[in-house]
C-alpha cells in the first residue's frame, strides 16, 4: 500500500552529541581557586600599640636616678638604639644611676618614686592606662624632671601629654632630598645649662619638625631654627617662631623638650650630648633655675 513518509521522531545524531557534549560540560570540575596575596610583613616602625599592666622589676638604685623610656605606641624611632645607650653612658658620667625601659607600667607610684628624672627617648603614642597617667601626673606635681626628645613631640601623644610639654598641633617634617636639610640654629639662650656651650649660631643637619603654633606662651624658647636659606614647604614655615629647644614648668615639675636627634649619628655628636646632659642636669635641679628656684 502506499502512503505518506513517516515523520521524522528521532534526534540526528549530529543532536544526540550535542545534547550529549552539554550535559559533559555541566558536569564539568569548577575552576582552580586564584592563589591568595600573601599578607604585608609587620612594619617595625609602625608596631601594634599595646599597653602594659605588668611593671618590669626595677632595683633600688642610688639616686639621682633617671627613667629612660622609649615605649612606641606610634612611629618608631631606628635611632632609639642609640640614643638609650647614649643617654646611660651621659647618667653615668655624672655618676647618677639610670634604668631605661619600653614598659609602660613603671609608670606606678612605687617605682616612679625611685626617679628624679623621665626621659622620653622618642617614645610615641598613647601609651599609658588611666592609673598610669595619674601617677605620671602626681609624680610631675611633686616637682620632678622631664626631658622630651625628638619623637616625644609628634601628633601620636594624646592632648593631655601635649599640653604638659608645651607644643600644639604636630604638622610635619619634609621628606624625601628635603628631609635632612643642613640649617642653622639660632640659640637665644645661652645661660641655661643646655645651651651655654653653644655658638650664637649652630650649623646642624637634622630633621626638623613643625607645628601649626608656637609652643605655650609660658614655654622658653631656648633655641629656633632659621629659615632663611631652607628649601622648606610654606605648611613647614614658622618663621621666627620656629622653636626646636625650650622649657616651661608644669606646676613645679621642669619640662624641657628638643626636637633633635633623629638620626643615628646625632647621639655620637659631642655638642649634642652636652646638650641633652644639661637638659638632665637641669631637669633633676642640679643646675640653673625655674620652676620653683633650684
Amino acid at each position: 500500500m502506499t502512503g505518506a513518509a513517516m515523520p521524522t521522531i528521532l534526534p540526528s545524531v549530529a543532536a544526540l552529541l550535542l545534547m550529549l557534549g552539554a550535559g559533559q560540560d555541566s558536569a564539568a570540575p569548577p575552576a582552580a581557586p586564584a592563589p591568595q596575596k600573601e599578607a604585608p610583613a609587620p612594619d617595625p616602625r609602625r608596631p601594634a600599640p599595646t599597653f602594659d599592666s605588668v611593671p618590669p622589676e626595677v632595683p633600688d638604685i642610688p639616686r639621682p636616678a633617671v627613667l629612660i623610656f622609649s615605649k612606641t605606641n606610634g612611629y618608631r624611632h631606628d635611632s632609639i638604639a642609640e640614643a638609650v645607650p647614649a643617654v646611660e653612658s651621659l647618667v653615668a658620667a655624672r655618676g647618677w644611676s639610670s634604668f631605661a625601659t619600653e614598659n609602660a607600667a613603671v609608670f606606678n607610684p612605687a617605682e616612679l618614686a625611685k626617679f628624679d628624672v623621665v626621659v622620653f627617648a622618642s617614645a610615641t603614642g598613647d601609651m599609658f592606662t588611666p592609673p598610669q597617667r595619674k601617677a605620671f601626673e602626681d609624680w610631675l606635681a611633686a616637682g620632678r624632671g622631664f626631658v622630651g626628645l625628638h619623637g616625644a613631640a609628634v601628633d601620636s601623644h594624646p592632648d593631655w601629654y601635649k599640653a604638659i610639654l608645651g607644643y600644639h598641633k604636630f604638622i610635619g617634617h619634609p621628606g624625601g632630598a628635603d628631609q635632612f636639610p643642613a640649617a642653622d640654629i639660632v640659640t637665644l639662650d645661652r645661660a641655661h645649662p643646655a645651651t651655654r656651650h653653644l655658638p650664637p649660631r649652630w650649623r646642624w643637619t637634622d630633621e626638623y619638625y613643625s607645628w601649626d603654633a608656637p609652643p605655650a606662651a609660658d614655654a622658653h624658647v631656648l633655641a629656633r631654627l632659621d629659615e632663611a636659606g631652607m628649601r622648606l614647604d610654606p605648611k613647614y614655615r614658622m618663621g621666627d617662631d620656629h622653636a626646636l629647644i625650650w622649657w616651661r614648668c608644669e606646676g613645679p615639675a621642669r619640662i624641657f623638650y628638643s626636637a633633635l636627634g633623629h638620626k643615628a649619628e646625632t647621639w655620637a655628636d659631642p655638642a649634642h650630648l652636652k646638650m641633652v646632659d644639661g637638659a638632665i642636669g637641669w631637669a633633676a635641679r642640679k643646675e640653673g633655675k625655674g620652676c620653683g628656684g633650684r
